[in-house]
């Protein structure tokens, strides 16, 4: 399992998101609440001896939801969930995840489907 099919696994597992995680975006017409994420391939982790064998990613999550309450709730548990990742196997023997930083999540409306939206990166060492 990749590090983008282990994500969408864990997120699933989180109380109404199963089967509301996306690569990219989500599908046209599909109601919030919902998640989609957009992941580097990744780069190879180089230390003064040389090539480790870590690689290091970086990755947008973006939950959208129709309530401001839902979006406070929803982005607290997906948080803890990716805080959970630390030095553990996430997925189904998907990558094992030695480090894990994110970015203050920045809230936002979009008027056009007036739904509310909160982002943050995350960097993410296997």
């Amino acid at each position: 399992m990749d590090f983008e099919q282990a994500l969408t696994y864990e997120l699933q597992a989180i109380s109404g998101l199963s089967g509301r995680v996306f690569p990219q975006k989500a599908e046209e017409n599909f109601l919030p609440p919902f998640v989609v994420y957009i992941s580097s391939e990744g780069e190879p982790i180089m230390a003064l001896s040389g090539p480790t064998d870590m690689t290091e990613l970086t990755c947008e999550i973006h939950i959208n939801t129709e309530s401001y309450e839902q979006l406070k709730s929803l982005t607290k548990a997906v948080l803890d969930r990716l805080r959970s990742f630390l030095q553990r196997n996430i997925g189904q023997n998907g990558p094992y995840i030695k480090s894990i930083s994110h970015t203050e999540p920045t809230e936002d409306i979009d008027n056009n489907t007036n739904t509310q939206i909160s982002s943050f990166d995350i960097r993410v060492r296997f």
